[in-house]
């Protein structure tokens, strides 16, 4: 359960918020279970917070800081995290279906069998994320950098991967099925016992990736 104390001192607004966090740096906010659907929350700094299974649907997170923090199973559907920060952000089995992630900082974070469907991840970083067995059909993640991604065993049913840099990423047993693809560049990935029918692939860079039984 979230700490009371803490709950109350960010409805206190932005500015009041992120002066606590920078002035007790060493005291990580405990949110867990709090419910704050539709809350507004932009530029709010939530570095390494603890947001267990919080309820933030249709929050704005507009370019919030959520860098490290631990949202396992949260509630994040339809809320906006445009350019927000979630740099190691522990996202697992939480919803963001049709949240919008435009642009946001998502590298190394986790979210493993997370809720993806229809979500917005148009140029956004997912540099090294675990995103293995996360359902993320229809997905939009056109231009997005997966270099490094761990996808394994992930659904991408009809996504876009449209132009995003897939190199060396990881999409093992992946369901790749009518997925549009063109133009990405796979270098060096492996898509080892992928599902790929239907997938859009016109001018796509394989070099060297594993195909094998896909």
């Amino acid at each position: 359960m979230a700490n009371p104390q803490h709950l109350q001192l960010l409805k206190q607004g932005v500015t009041a918020w992120n002066q606590w966090r920078e002035q007790n740096s060493d005291i990580r906010p405990d949110l867990g279970q709090v419910d704050l659907t539709g809350a507004n929350l932009e530029l709010y700094n939530l570095t390494n917070a603890n947001l267990d299974q919080a309820n933030l649907a249709g929050a704005d997170l507009r370019n919030a800081l959520l860098k490290d923090a631990y949202m396992a199973g949260a509630n994040l559907y339809m809320s906006d995290l445009i350019e927000a920060d979630l740099q190691g952000a522990c996202l697992q089995r939480a919803t963001l279906a049709g949240a919008d992630l435009y642009k946001s900082n998502i590298a190394m974070a986790d979210l493993r069998q997370a809720n993806l469907v229809g979500t917005l991840l148009r140029r956004v970083s997912l540099v090294e994320a675990t995103l293995a067995y996360a359902n993320l059909t229809r997905a939009n993640l056109f231009q997005a950098n997966l270099h490094l991604a761990d996808l394994k065993g992930a659904i991408l049913q009809e996504a876009i991967l449209e132009s995003a840099s897939l190199i060396e990423a990881n999409f093992e047993h992946a369901v790749l099925i009518a997925a549009k693809m063109s133009k990405a560049n796979a270098r060096r990935a492996n898509f080892k016992g992928a599902n790929l029918y239907k997938a859009e692939m016109d001018g796509m860079d394989l070099r060297d990736a594993i195909l094998d039984k896909a």
